[in-house]
């Protein structure tokens, strides 16, 4: 029987709602994992050149909703403790040791960079990791910050250089204040590069492949810091690595839902 306008828009709203930030396999659309079919080397043919920046997750948190950063830290202390509470025994560890290894202590950073690396930084290693015993592959991190420190260096601030977006959108975390001509023309010409000929390396800065065996990464830092680094953050990646089958499930944590919560309450306090 088919469903009714209505139904279907209701539908569609609850789907929305939930917020999967990830696709999800298993399915007639997508009956495999594609981390398995780059083990298979289906993508051999291809030379990749991935990254992550160094707080992917606070774009969702800091920009959207427009959360403070005092706000940020709530959202991921909650979500993630939230989620953390159903590993299984065996896999607590794991997070206890990111805990342990991460890279900044402070109550909400700490589950923010977990969120970074379990949605965005591990996954892409693991990704390169495959395909870098089939062809080369480059890693990046854009560890140099947006304009707006509440936000840091967010999901796709890097894409302000790429395509030179300086000043678009003034009320915008990336409305390109923080965008000085050199690494604007040092990006640029890396991507180029690597479009033009597979390698993303300049006249005056090396860009290294990345392997399993060679983790070398592009640090992205400022506009006279870019260089390379090896087994960049290694230990935090050791400790999420195990955790990746998780995602889908804890996917469903990082989502909005705790976001009304925190406006509710910022409402009363007004």
């Amino acid at each position: 029987m088919a469903l009714s306008e209505e139904a279907l828009q209701d539908a569609y709203v609850n789907a929305v709602g939930k917020f999967t930030s990830c696709p999800y396999y298993g399915t007639e659309v997508l009956p495999e994992a594609p981390i398995e079919l780059y083990k298979k080397g289906y993508a051999k043919h291809i030379t990749i050149m991935a990254g992550s920046t160094a707080d992917e997750a606070r774009l969702f948190m800091g920009e959207g909703p427009s959360l403070t950063f005092e706000e940020q830290k709530i959202f991921a202390q909650r979500a993630v403790g939230d989620a953390a509470a159903y590993l299984k025994e065996e896999d607590k560890k794991y997070y206890e040791e990111f805990r342990r290894v991460c890279r900044d202590q402070e109550p909400g950073l700490i589950e923010t960079e977990f969120i970074n690396d379990l949605m965005f930084r591990v996954p892409m290693l693991q990704q390169l990791d495959a395909q870098s015993a089939f062809n080369k592959t480059f890693c990046y991190y854009w560890s140099y910050p947006s304009s707006n420190a509440e936000v840091g260096a967010a999901h796709s601030v890097e894409l302000i250089f790429v395509f030179d977006l300086r000043g678009v959108g003034t009320s915008s975390p990336f409305n390109g204040t923080n965008v000085p001509d050199e690494i604007y023309n040092a990006v640029q010409q890396m991507w180029t590069n690597f479009a033009r000929c597979g390698n993303p390396s300049t006249d005056k800065i090396e860009w290294k492949p990345y392997s399993v065996d060679d983790q070398n990464v592009m640090n992205i830092a400022g506009p006279n810091d870019m260089h390379m680094e090896k087994d960049l953050l290694a230990e935090q990646y050791k400790a999420v690595l195990p955790l990746l089958k998780y995602y889908q499930f804890m996917d469903k944590y990082f989502t909005p839902g705790y976001l009304l919560d925190i406006m509710a309450a910022r409402e009363q306090k007004a």
